[in-house]
């Protein structure tokens, strides 16, 4: 090969050597330091496209989790008030059983006929103060339509809800369980009206136990999405994990190798810009 002053064309093959040990040097440097292989759309755009939708279904799998858990702490709510509503229709219970007996006396009636009148009294305060985040759950005034839980990332119905039957969540006063005071008056009169009394109240355990039973169920499935949710998490955040994020280790052999390339590079290009002067020597 000859001498040529105007094109050094072994400095432009050095130059780009060099050019490119830097900019994988850099890219190595990037990857490291965000921990992502994918820091923009030129680096992989169809895994960018990827990587954004399975993060678009983590977020709305996490936001539905947290909704799943709203809607199990409303229920657990109303649960419990139905508990103690029940824990007063027992004792009522008991109350009408023991007035059935014909041995007490008109005071003793009356007596019995108080407690069940404050117990029915508490039932209708407990339904009616029983709520969740300001919404009335017992009152029979909200969720008259049921409850809808978002219990997906996406907008499919039959796929991302859940809706709570408003049965759950009809009124659970005293008067709505047949327990107003007039029936409360009249059973207490005489043996044979409490014995029949206690039909009145054995309807009105029925009723709470059949909730307190779907309230059990409507758990159980919930219990079942939120599995479901941090299974699609944890199996979308590993899928993205492979397309966006860098391997230390390689990264790290990348940018050893890129540096020494580089300064590989940058020596030998002080060599190939000096090639150019042995023409003076031949001139002198």
């Amino acid at each position: 090969m000859g001498i040529i002053v105007n094109t050094n064309y072994s400095s432009l093959v050095t130059q780009r050597n060099l050019t490119n040990a830097t900019d994988s040097l850099n890219t190595a440097l990037q990857r490291m330091s965000t921990g992502y292989k994918v820091n923009s759309a030129k680096d992989d755009a169809a895994g960018i496209y990827i990587a954004t939708n399975m993060e678009t279904q983590i977020r709305g799998s996490k936001v539905a989790k947290s909704n799943v858990a709203n809607g199990v702490n409303l229920l657990q709510v109303a649960e419990g008030d139905l508990g103690v509503i029940e824990t007063n229709l027992q004792r009522i219970r008991d109350l009408a059983v023991q007035a059935a007996n014909g041995v007490y006396s008109d005071e003793s009636m009356t007596a019995m006929e108080d407690e069940v009148t404050a117990r029915a009294a508490e039932i209708t305060r407990i339904a009616t103060s029983s709520r969740f985040n300001d919404i009335e759950l017992l009152s029979g005034n909200d969720l008259t339509n049921g409850l809808r839980l978002q219990v997906g990332a996406n907008s499919e119905e039959a796929q991302n809800a859940l809706t709570i039957e408003a049965d759950i969540f009809a009124a659970a006063t005293a008067d709505d369980l047949g327990l107003d005071t007039g029936a409360i008056t009249a059973a207490f009169a005489n043996a044979t009206s409490a014995a029949a009394f206690i039909e009145t109240v054995d309807d009105a355990l029925a009723d709470i136990n059949d909730r307190k039973a779907s309230i059990g169920a409507y758990q159980n499935r919930l219990e079942s999405a939120k599995t479901s949710l941090v299974t699609n998490i944890e199996n979308n955040s590993a899928a993205k994990s492979t397309i966006m994020d860098a391997d230390i280790a390689e990264e790290s052999s990348n940018y050893m190798k890129a540096q020494i390339l580089q300064q590989a590079s940058a020596a030998l290009l002080t060599q190939a810009n000096q090639l150019p002067s042995l023409a003076l020597q031949l001139i002198g």
